[in-house]
């Protein structure tokens, strides 16, 4: 039997697409697992120009139209790019895995950010220029899109950045920083990740139960009620993944979630709270945290 896996064409993509590839290997022998290039609307974006706005879906809609059309059987994505509601036919079959959520600042060997610099800082997510320029209120900000080693490439030859913001997960799966390069990764509690930073999901079509049970195997239960209760706060407050908003769930050693979340409050500022509930009610925990947030 063949499993036809679709994925992005970009290292980090591969990369995670290899290892559910291998996951799956393991866990039903004699499988045959052909992975699939796919180029979204994101990737395309990547290449041009430093000002167009991001788009909710844009890498994941193009995956998950060829698994409506059956050209795919499954597609494996950075859970972070994944909207909050996708299509009817669809379901996030597994959550394979999740590494390090946190963020990370990326900078040249030798070289420290200070205060008082004025040298730029790289990113175009609104969410990571909240919560920096809070430590760092006197920042400015250069926009950088693409892969994560062209923005570690970008980082090495633009001598008037003081560095990138980048997430940890995407460094460590393609084996660390460039040559050159530091990597200081940064507090949850300051710089607060993403709805489901650092997790890998896997889509396929609701309707095919082999690929449902064959996914099945690979599902991670404390990965998938962490990314269930930051997805479900995103949606509750509003928006897509690049909102000013950050939500970071943990299983703690009693059973219980902890969910910890931030978003852009009065005067610009962020505004932050936590909630600490049942893990089988996940989805309701983020949905209660964005009410309680609303309410101020």
């Amino acid at each position: 039997m063949k499993f036809r896996l679709g994925t992005r064409g970009s290292a980090l993509a591969l990369a995670q697409a290899r290892k559910v590839a291998d996951q799956m290997r393991k866990s039903h022998l004699g499988l045959g697992v052909e992975l699939v290039i796919i180029r979204t609307t994101g990737d395309v974006r990547s290449e041009f120009g430093e000002e167009v706005p991001a788009v909710v879906g844009e890498f994941s809609s193009a995956l998950e139209e060829a698994l409506i059309k059956s050209e795919i059987d499954g597609a494996v994505h950075s859970a972070k790019d994944l909207p909050t509601i996708i299509p009817k036919a669809l379901l996030v079959g597994a959550y394979p895995e999740r590494v390090d959520p946190r963020d990370a600042w990326v900078y040249r060997a030798g070289e420290k950010y200070d205060a008082n610099s004025l040298a730029w800082v790289g990113t175009e997510s609104p969410r990571r220029r909240l919560f920096w320029s809070e430590r760092w209120p006197l920042s400015r900000f250069q926009t950088i899109r693409g892969n994560v080693d062209r923005r570690m490439e970008r980082c090495q030859q633009e001598k008037e950045w003081g560095g990138v913001l980048l997430a940890c997960a995407g460094i460590d799966r393609l084996g660390g920083v460039a040559q050159g390069l530091t990597m200081e990764r940064l507090d949850v509690h300051w710089m607060i990740p993403a709805p489901g930073q650092g997790a890998i999901a896997v889509q396929c079509r609701r309707d095919d139960q082999k690929s449902v049970e064959m996914l099945s195997l690979l599902d991670d239960p404390n990965v998938r009620s962490c990314v269930t209760a930051e997805k479900s706060f995103l949606q509750k407050w509003g928006g897509g993944c690049s909102e000013s908003l950050g939500a970071l769930a943990r299983v703690q050693p009693n059973g219980t979630l902890y969910l910890h979340a931030g978003v852009k409050g009065q005067f610009e500022r962020p505004q932050r709270a936590s909630l600490e509930g049942p893990i089988r009610e996940a989805e309701m925990l983020g949905a209660r945290l964005a009410e309680e947030m609303r309410r101020g």
